[in-house]
């Protein structure tokens, strides 16, 4: 949804069956939003400026998912992912530049 003035308006959807967190997460200059989910694997969306809207970026692996939280420490930035059924996974955040 965008805000539209005097209401929000649809501008994306993405499939949610047995979703239980749907969290936005900025790391940097980068803007994420991270679906988990009970019965898949728990995604990760992009923020796409040239397309103005979230893609598919990863998928990751975490049982019941209920919380992310993005935790900055030693100049690092990591993804800390909850669980209700599994461990709690901790992820660190990596850029790669393929633009050489």
């Amino acid at each position: 949804m965008k805000w539209g003035g005097s209401k929000f308006l649809d501008l994306q959807r993405m499939p949610s069956r047995g979703s239980m967190v749907f969290q936005p997460l900025q790391i940097k200059n980068y803007q994420y939003a991270i679906l988990g989910s009970d019965y898949s694997f728990t995604q990760v969306y992009f923020w796409e400026a040239g397309k103005a809207k979230f893609v598919k970026f990863q998928e990751l692996n975490i049982q019941a998912p209920r919380s992310f939280t993005h935790v900055f420490v030693d100049k690092q930035d990591f993804l800390f992912a909850s669980s209700f059924k599994g461990n709690t996974v901790i992820y660190k955040h990596i850029i790669v530049d393929l633009s050489a």
